[in-house]
């Protein structure tokens, strides 16, 4: 727990560096449309605007955006913690490596969520849900120009791959495939990340468990997974 309080700890420091930084955010987030676009990857409002159609989803989407991300998280670690301790270590410290090299470039390089960048993005969390991610409580909780990677996507893609890793349950491994789907639509449909966050969010992760991976071989301490039901 202290370990995590203390990633805690500094994702807060980290926002407070950057915090106020709002017009190289919105540069930068235009940058990233504008490549997107030359690329073929600016579907995001399309996205949007079918989720719009549908105001009841958006109000689900809107939620498990400020929630899922939290509870689910958690309540997959205690479960790697009392089922899987083998490879909790592996997890926890791969996990806690891919919110360093995040942490470095929402310094380095912030940038907005689409929809403070408008070009028809909406706010649905502020416009559908009544809520303010930049005033009250909840504006002390995020980081607002930290949507280069999207950790919300890269949790999601952790959880999934080590459950199906772990897990020989296979309803088990489709929820948990399913997951990250869900994740993608939500953070696109609430324009609160691009296409390429999800990527980003998926590389820093992915980069993570590299680095930790080649640290425990250099020590001479293979990754052993535990027998799964």
């Amino acid at each position: 727990i202290a370990i995590f309080l203390g990633a805690l700890v500094a994702y807060q420091g980290s926002r407070a560096l950057v915090v106020g930084d709002a017009s190289t955010a919105i540069n930068n987030a235009a940058g990233v449309a504008a490549w997107q676009k030359s690329v073929g990857l600016a579907f995001e409002l399309s996205i949007q605007r079918w989720a719009l159609d549908n105001v009841e989803i958006v109000e689900i989407l809107n939620y498990f955006y400020l929630s899922a991300h939290w509870i689910v998280t958690t309540a997959f670690f205690v479960w790697l913690w009392f089922q899987r301790r083998s490879v909790y270590p592996y997890v926890r410290n791969a996990f806690l490596a891919a919110n360093g090299i995040a942490l470095i470039i929402f310094m380095v390089y912030p940038v907005a969520p689409p929809r403070l960048l408008g070009g028809g993005f909406v706010d649905t969390l502020n416009q559908v849900s009544n809520v303010d991610l930049h005033g009250g409580v909840l504006s002390g909780l995020f980081n607002p120009y930290a949507a280069v990677p999207s950790m919300h996507f890269g949790y999601s893609i952790m959880i999934a791959i080590v459950a199906v890793w772990l897990v020989r349950n296979w309803p088990m491994r489709l929820l948990a495939i399913a997951y990250p789907v869900i994740v993608f639509f939500t953070i696109v449909g609430t324009a609160n990340h691009f296409v390429i966050d999800a990527v980003a969010g998926f590389a820093v992760v992915a980069a993570g468990f590299a680095l930790i991976a080649a640290w425990m071989w250099l020590r001479g301490r293979p990754i052993r997974a535990a027998s799964g039901a």
